[in-house]
């Protein structure tokens, strides 16, 4: 414990601190009422050094109380040696008993607080004109920042508090480094930044919230590589907001960060190319969070791998997927899913050469697998196309049972009497030569030979033709109707060989699809591990 004699003559608010502190007062002392500026008059000022006799507990005839040092209003004048790190307030690996409250308080110079302990720190409305060192900080409670005006980087790397590091409402401006506040490594139960203007980067990496990350309203602007708010590898267990106007000039980064919930607004999100989401994972979207694919690929797809000479991150897209299937939104989910697949599979043709004819093949087979079964993704479609092939099929046929172009299947139907003779008019005459004879024909004026034959007795009994049945029966390889069995274009005529190549596309069209869809249900066609 310093003695009070070896600072000489006391200045004015020192002497009057002094006064207060012997009286017996516990509670804040007011050097002025409202925040001094640089240049107020020596009535207004303590000297560090002084202060820190007094944070360290005081003189033997001036002692601190048990709740610590706490004054309000003050410039605090730098009077340290020359040529040290600081010559402002400097407790670099002290131990505080109690709290150290400076409220409203002009530093002109660093406040050095590397490795101290003490139960709270309060820096509340104060002007920190060369920032703040507090590496390794050990905080029983918080460190509370609010309003503060910082000029020069805050630093709080690996602080550990056991309460909050709250800036609400702080305005920080970056030095040379271009770091406004760093507090990688913290520790603390929340980090309440809400209303914070940053100019310059916020750096939060590696910290470990026992809370939430509170960013609603605040200003981030970037520093010169353009990074605004970096929270990569952060352990978040409550909730980060990004809500109510907050802005983020510059780059968000969230990589391999864990976060509880998610609170954010669109109008908050970074500008495209500046969300970095890869490896992130988080439990949920809450409040008026959207929840909506459309949205949600919209913020997805403010990421820029190519900044980062990256190809494409399935990742956050199958972690957005993850949450909104959890949530109860699985259509949503599914069509999150579909865009990865879309993105990920032009970004591995995009590794070929483009005259390579690999690449054409994945171009074409990729585009098949979206129009019909969205990747796997949907598989259902396959059945939708199915069906509209159905009712194309069921009206070739149609058009080719109608014009005549279609015979039966059986080499002993096409060679019997009652066929052959409807091959030509009843007032005709010709030589068939399975009867050995001349014969009159029996198809009637205009009649086509299908129509003749399904008349006759004989026609009657062989099954009819059914163009739908027919669709059906040819297009869906794992239903047997029979039909094909009896029926087949006659490809003698135009459109009985136009529809003789239609039937090849159409038969190849249903085992296509249905192979499709079962693949899709398996899983065989979706890129998850690719």
């Amino acid at each position: 414990m310093s003695d009070l004699a070896g600072f000489g003559e006391l200045w004015p608010a020192e002497q009057r601190l002094v006064a207060w502190l012997q009286a017996g007062n516990r509670e804040a002392f007011v050097v002025s009422p409202a925040l001094p500026g640089p240049d107020a008059p020596r009535e207004a000022r303590l000297r560090a050094s002084f202060l820190r006799a007094l944070a360290l507990g005081g003189f033997e005839d001036c002692k601190v109380s048990e709740k610590g040092l706490r004054v309000w209003g003050a410039v605090i004048e730098g009077d340290g040696p020359e040529g040290a790190e600081t010559r402002g307030l400097d407790l670099e690996g002290c131990t505080l008993a109690g709290d150290l409250g400076l409220f409203h308080c002009h530093f002109a110079d660093m406040v050095l607080l590397r490795g101290a302990r003490l139960q709270s720190l309060f820096l509340n409305g104060s002007v920190l004109a060369q920032g703040l060192g507090g590496d390794g900080l050990e905080a029983r409670g918080g460190v509370f920042l609010r309003g503060v005006k910082a000029t020069g980087e805050v630093r709080l790397l690996g602080a550990k508090l056991g309460g909050d590091l709250d800036c609400t409402g702080a305005q920080f401006t970056a030095g040379e480094g271009g770091e406004a506040l760093n507090a990688d490594g913290i520790e603390a139960r929340r980090a309440l930044l809400s209303s914070v203007k940053a100019k310059g980067e916020v750096r939060l990496l590696g910290a470990k919230l026992g809370g939430d990350l509170d960013c609603s309203a605040a200003e981030f602007s970037a520093s010169k590589d353009g990074r605004a708010l970096t929270v990569q590898g952060a352990q978040i267990t409550g909730v980060f907001f990004l809500r109510e106007g907050a802005k983020v000039k510059g780059r968000l980064d969230l990589t391999a960060a864990e976060i509880g919930i998610i609170v954010d607004d669109p109008a908050c999100w970074p500008g495209p190319g500046n969300l970095v989401l890869d490896r992130c994972r988080y439990g949920a979207f809450t409040g008026k969070a959207p929840v909506d694919a459309k949205t949600r690929l919209r913020w997805l797809a403010l990421q820029d791998p190519a900044r980062f000479k990256q190809e494409f991150w399935p990742q956050p897209y199958e972690e957005c997927a993850r949450v909104l299937r959890e949530m109860g939104h699985q259509g949503d989910a599914r069509k999150i899913l579909i865009e990865k697949e879309r993105l990920q599979r032009r970004a591995r043709r995009a590794r070929i050469n483009r005259f390579h004819p690999k690449r054409w093949a994945y171009l074409v087979a990729d585009a098949l697998l979206a129009i019909t079964v969205r990747y796997g993704r949907e598989p259902l479609w396959a059945f939708a196309w199915l069906a509209g092939i159905l009712l194309i099929g069921w009206g070739a046929f149609g058009y080719a049972a109608s014009a005549g172009a279609i015979k039966p299947n059986l080499p002993q139907i096409q060679r019997a009497p009652e066929w052959v003779l409807c091959g030509f008019a009843s007032d005709a005459r010709r030589h068939v030569p399975s009867l050995g004879r001349i014969v009159s024909g029996r198809a009637a004026p205009g009649e086509t030979q299908l129509a003749c034959f399904q008349r006759q007795p004989e026609g009657r009994a062989y099954p009819r033709f059914s163009a739908f049945v027919y669709s059906a029966d040819t297009l869906i390889p794992v239903v047997a109707l029979e039909m094909q069995s009896y029926w087949i274009p006659d490809d003698s005529s135009a459109r009985g060989a136009a529809a003789r190549v239609y039937l090849w596309l159409h038969i190849a069209a249903g085992w296509g699809l249905t192979l499709l869809a079962v693949a899709g249900f398996s899983g065989l066609i979706k890129m998850d591990s690719k």
